[in-house]
């Protein structure tokens, strides 16, 4: 895996959750400088914005600090990571294991440097992931998290589907985080999807502000 701090100048930030609980995040200092850099890469298919900390992170970050239970001694696992402030939060709160999966080799670079920074190293780990494309010996997690994933209509249908390979049956919880204006119509099918085919049960849904930004924060339980 390439040296992100070859890429990219890094800066490491204390994210402050709540009273009790806060982790170290490495992150570019610049995040204009990563879309610069995949553009004159041509990597046109890439998704630059792993290192932009979205306000979803911190919505489904500030749920695990307030419910703990959901994490502690469990698998965990931050779907869709980019910086991985989930799940090192997840991590924070008590998590017997937690894998950040992500499909940007750079983001899980920059992961690596957090999980690092916070003496993580025994518990957490990234995994190069590609929803498309799930093996069928695939571990299931008690706990998976996941924010700003619905943002593309064709993104809907496969990460409904994912759901229940990652997610145990017979009490896992799925945590959502996501934008209420965005795509409003993609997180309705999503939610259509998950509890009509997959039998999910929505255990709470809360419209919550997040840095001046509305948030839809769903708990799903399998």
């Amino acid at each position: 895996m390439r040296d992100v701090r070859d890429v990219f100048e890094l800066v490491t930030d204390q994210i402050i959750i709540s009273d009790t609980l806060s982790v170290r995040l490495v992150r570019p200092v610049s995040e204009d400088e990563v879309v610069e850099h995949y553009v004159a890469n041509e990597a046109f298919d890439a998704d630059p914005y792993w290192a932009t900390l979205w306000p979803s992170a911190f919505a489904v970050s500030r749920y695990i600090a307030n419910a703990p239970a959901l994490v502690r001694d469990k698998t965990v696992c931050d779907l869709g990571a980019g910086l991985g402030l989930a799940g090192l939060v997840a991590c924070a709160a008590g998590a017997k294991r937690v894998e950040l999966f992500d499909r940007e080799p750079l983001a899980l670079a920059c992961a690596i440097l957090s999980i690092e920074a916070n003496g993580f190293q025994d518990r957490v780990l990234v995994k190069d992931f590609d929803w498309n494309d799930v093996r069928e010996d695939q571990a299931k997690f008690d706990t998976l998290l996941a924010c700003d994933v619905l943002y593309e209509s064709h993104a809907v249908l496969p990460v409904a589907e994912l759901v229940p390979k990652l997610v145990k049956r017979g009490g896992g919880r799925f945590l959502l985080g996501d934008p209420p204006s965005r795509a409003p119509q993609n997180r309705k099918r999503f939610k259509e999807t998950l509890t009509e085919q997959y039998g999910a049960f929505v255990m709470r849904e809360l419209l919550v502000q997040e840095g001046g930004d509305e948030l839809v924060f769903i708990d799903f339980k399998m």
